[in-house]
C-alpha cells in the first residue's frame, strides 16, 4: 500500500514536498481514523515522519489553516485523494492566505484602494 501511495504522490511528502523513498515514507490518513476517517486508499497519502507527527490527528481544515504551505503542497502532490478532501484543502488555504493578506500592511492598502 505504501509503494502505491508513494507512486501516486510523486514520491514526495504531500505536506512539505520533501523527496521520499520507500523507507522514509509514512502513510497518513488525511481525515484521521481517530476522528471518523476511513481506511480507504482515497484517504491515504504519504508524508515524511516530521509532517505526519505535526499533523497528528488534526482534521485537514485545522491542519491547513495552521500551516497553509502544507495545503499548497497537498493540492499539488496528493493526486489520488477524494476530491472532497481537496476542496477542504483549497478552502482552508485560500482563507489562511486571505487572512494573512488582510493583516499585512500592503494587503490593507490594496483593500482600501
Amino acid at each position: 500500500m505504501r509503494k502505491v501511495a508513494l507512486r501516486d504522490c510523486g514520491q514526495r511528502c504531500v505536506y512539505c514536498a520533501t523527496p521520499l523513498d520507500a523507507w522514509s515514507a509514512t502513510l497518513d490518513h488525511v481525515h484521521p481514523v481517530a476522528r471518523g476517517g476511513a481506511h480507504d486508499p482515497l484517504n491515504l497519502v504519504v508524508a515524511c515522519a516530521p509532517c505526519n507527527r505535526m499533523k497528528g490527528d488534526l482534521l485537514p481544515q485545522e491542519f491547513f489553516a495552521r500551516h497553509p504551505w502544507a495545503g499548497r503542497h497537498f493540492l499539488r502532490y496528493a493526486c489520488t485523494v477524494h476530491r472532497a478532501l481537496k476542496r477542504i484543502a483549497r478552502r482552508a488555504v485560500s482563507l489562511a492566505f486571505a487572512e494573512e493578506d488582510a493583516a499585512s500592511p500592503t494587503g490593507r492598502r490594496r483593500l482600501a484602494a
